[in-house]
């Protein structure tokens, strides 16, 4: 009777403690979920990815906190395909989405399933900050796709208004404009769409419209304040939703060209506006941690900061770096594919850990829905919830496959890499031969061994074949 006594006073205390604490006993079962997706960030471009100049002090530090990888892929080179399968947990050939979405045209499937669908069905109140680029009409924008909020540019910073926009009626205009030049300038690409370089001549590219929910609510966006106040955003979504677990999906604007900087930041990085714009992330990351543990947030929320592909090499100064791999965006060299993450998850994901494990950003759908508790079916990726927890644990899964448009054009399976169709920009197979590389040896890809290995070359081209069919029945 006495055992009993005291077994019912420990869950008395228990109980007591968690609500003196603010945290409502079904919240600890589901972890919130923030994803920070950037935008053409290169692998080099942190300091705990031994950047010479960028500096990224919170981003290192939830490095030495958390989960730190070294063989992390996104599924393509470009910014469309890549979100696509964040959101869906497919490769393009299961999404539909194989190239870049300019304005006015078909975005992703409505039908596709997304996670924040998902995690949804499971409860949780689903945000999304910043650069969508799966569509601009209204049946593919976020509130149609999961998301109960939506603020950010629809495309990449570099797009124009599109057509079939519409303006809020509190929208707020920008250097000069009024609503009827608005409408010139959306008129104006209605007759001259296809013409690129007339668009740029006018003066009308890279002024880009910044949504909320399905309208716009400034035009021309001010770039220069855009990092802040999608982080500014987060805070206030996550306040309002304390009562329930949440999912924030935020992808600044940042590092695509054209860059910008707050007055806070800019002129101070040592690698230029390049960094600036980098290290005015870090700092919003920083007080994105702050925030979480002055909230007692921090041990039930988990954060993966990635990119969604490598840098845009031709611009220069106002590129990254994805040193020491070879090429950036646009190809299926490691430099286009292989970009820098950090996961975090105070006391449930492992501390101080480097990954040297392929992941990829197919894995986040499956991972994050089973710590969710939410059902979903037919995903490419796999749960790597086990390898979070304690990094010793092997990947059921050795490989990556590296896409282009809605096909596979390469696979890695542990150390060996094979691109059947090469080339700088993926091209044809009878100008460029195939290419085969061991990366444990050759990281930065100078040495093709298709000539000396041609039968690893035609095992990986038969395993390759073999999981795009196991795939395609998902």
């Amino acid at each position: 009777m006495l055992t009993r006594f005291f077994v019912l006073l420990g869950i008395a205390i228990f109980c007591l403690s968690i609500e003196a604490s603010g945290i409502k006993k079904d919240e600890t079962s589901k972890p919130n979920v923030v994803i920070i997706f950037t935008d053409d960030q290169g692998y080099q471009d942190l300091g705990c990815y031994d950047s010479p100049k960028i500096k990224t002090p919170n981003i290192d530090k939830m490095a030495e906190e958390g989960i730190r990888f070294t063989d992390f892929y996104v599924s393509a080179s470009v910014c469309s395909p890549s979100r696509a399968s964040l959101l869906t947990g497919k490769y393009s050939f299961g999404n539909g989405v194989g190239g870049v979405v300019f304005p006015d045209r078909k975005g992703m499937d409505p039908q596709q399933v997304t996670l924040a669908e998902v995690l949804k069905t499971a409860g949780y109140a689903t945000a999304c900050f910043g650069k969508w680029h799966l569509g601009d009409l209204e049946t593919s924008l976020p509130l149609n796709q999961g998301f109960d909020e939506y603020f950010g540019i629809p495309y990449s910073n570099d797009m124009f208004i599109g057509v079939k926009q519409k303006f809020a009626d509190s929208v707020n205009f920008r250097n000069g404009y009024t609503l009827q030049k608005a409408r010139e300038d959306q008129e104006f690409i209605k007759e001259n769409y296809t013409k690129r370089k007339k668009i740029a001549e006018y003066g009308i590219k890279e002024l880009v419209p910044l949504f909320e929910g399905n309208k716009i609510v400034e035009y021309p966006c001010d770039q220069a304040t855009l990092t802040k106040r999608y982080f500014d955003r987060a805070f206030d979504f996550i306040e309002k939703n304390d009562e329930n677990p949440f999912f924030v999906y935020l992808a600044p604007a940042m590092p695509h060209v054209p860059l910008f900087a707050s007055e806070e930041f800019k002129n101070t990085s040592e690698r230029g506006l390049y960094g600036d714009v980098i290290e005015e992330i870090d700092w919003n990351v920083g007080e994105l941690v702050n925030y979480l543990e002055k909230n007692e947030l921090d041990e039930n929320t988990m954060i993966i900061f990635t990119s969604d592909n490598g840098p845009w090499l031709g611009y220069g100064d106002h590129a990254g770096s994805a040193e020491p791999l070879r090429d950036g965006k646009f190809t299926n060299y490691e430099g286009g594919v292989r970009v820098p993450c950090v996961m975090y998850w105070p006391g449930q994901w492992d501390r101080g850990k480097v990954s040297h494990e392929i992941v990829s950003t197919v894995d986040f759908f499956p991972t994050i829905a089973n710590y969710a508790g939410a059902e979903y079916d037919r995903v490419h990726g796999i749960d790597i919830s086990s390898h979070l927890e304690n990094t010793d644990n092997k990947l059921s899964r050795d490989y990556v496959l590296y896409t282009k448009n809605t096909d596979v054009h390469g696979i890695r399976k542990g150390d060996w890499k094979y691109l059947p169709y090469s080339g700088e920009r993926f091209a044809d197979r009878k100008e460029f031969p195939p290419q085969l590389f061991n990366l444990k040896e050759d990281v930065s890809e100078k040495n093709n061994l298709y000539d000396t290995h041609p039968d690893i070359a035609r095992d990986l081209e038969e395993e390759m074949r073999k999981i795009e069919m196991k795939l395609k029945e998902k």
